[in-house]
């Protein structure tokens, strides 16, 4: 039986249920993961920046692929495109009892990462 995003999240929530900060950071990472695999991308981030940042080595700026609010931006922005990433980021929130993300709540958090200098 393959586990599921969702039963993902619960192990690592029962494991440490007193990180939420720790617990939405390795869910956003999970989520970001699933939304890479299926090829989403946004001025061309993640995957064409993430093959020429390696085509050229010695230019290769780990901080701006692991930046969490660049992260964040990647996964809210996939899970308005992706119903799929949407239930995988409302599960992460139901895990800890709380109330999943609407759209209209996605595309506010994504106007605020935004106006706070997130960019791609």
């Amino acid at each position: 039986m393959e586990l599921t995003p969702k039963d993902i999240f619960i192990d690592y929530f029962i494991n440490d249920p007193t990180d939420l900060e720790g617990y939405f950071n390795d869910a956003i990472n999970l989520i970001h993961g699933e939304a890479q695999r299926k090829g989403h991308e946004f001025d061309e981030y993640f995957q064409t920046k993430w093959q020429d940042a390696a085509d050229s080595i010695t230019q290769f700026n780990e901080f701006y692929f692991e930046n969490k609010n660049r992260r964040k931006l990647y996964v809210y922005l996939s899970a308005l495109i992706d119903d799929e990433i949407l239930g995988y980021l409302q599960d992460a929130y139901e895990v800890v009892e709380f109330e999943p993300l609407t759209k209209e709540q996605i595309k506010l958090e994504i106007d605020n990462l935004i106006k706070n200098g997130t960019s791609f």
